[in-house]
């Protein structure tokens, strides 16, 4: 696993810059997101999603709070589009980071129906597999059981989820190099 982690770093040094310059992209782009939410509620929303915390029934109920988490949402999902191919494309294809993320952005809105099937698909999945483990948790009670399991739960969606980003990219892109203008990049 390590390699196939550090395989993205090893792919050459204008590679690398590249990879590098889309994390900064992504990190400045993130921390927007964050201080737009500070403006909303003070920062309660970005200090628990960043440092974390105990959240608290009032913390729930306070408007600000829940109009903070909207507002990260909303401005989240574009950001995350922007972002969806464009580490691939500059890995498989050489792209410059503008240009990756262009493409990027470009293969999301044109396969928009596709993807909110996808997102929805996966959500519905998470939702449905935290309600089953809830609900026998509950049957049995067992709610100590619950909360140990939906750690590596999470994380075996967590990755089923990231893996499967993969035939978004290629289902995309591959066999589409020269009608992008992606061949030879």
């Amino acid at each position: 696993m390590p390699t196939v982690l550090v395989s993205a770093f090893r792919a050459g040094r204008q590679r690398l810059r590249a990879m590098l310059v889309l994390g900064a992209l992504y990190a400045l782009g993130f921390f927007i997101i964050m201080a737009c939410t500070a403006l909303v509620d003070g920062g309660q929303f970005a200090k628990l999603y960043l440092v974390g915390g105990t959240v608290t029934r009032e913390l729930l109920q306070n408007g600000d709070f829940r109009s903070a988490a909207l507002l990260s949402l909303l401005l989240y999902l574009p950001l995350s589009l922007l972002f969806w191919h464009a580490p691939a494309l500059v890995h498989w294809y050489g792209l410059p980071p503008a240009k990756s993320l262009f493409f990027s952005l470009v293969a999301c809105y044109k396969n928009m129906g596709a993807l909110t099937l996808y997102g929805l698909t996966w959500m519905a999945l998470f939702i449905a597999i935290s309600f089953a483990l809830g609900l026998l948790a509950q049957l049995l009670n067992l709610a100590e059981a619950f909360a140990l399991a939906m750690l590596p739960l999470s994380l075996m969606l967590a990755a089923m989820f990231f893996s499967s980003t993969y035939f978004t990219f290629r289902d995309s892109f591959e066999g589409d190099e020269e009608a992008v203008g992606l061949q030879g990049q």
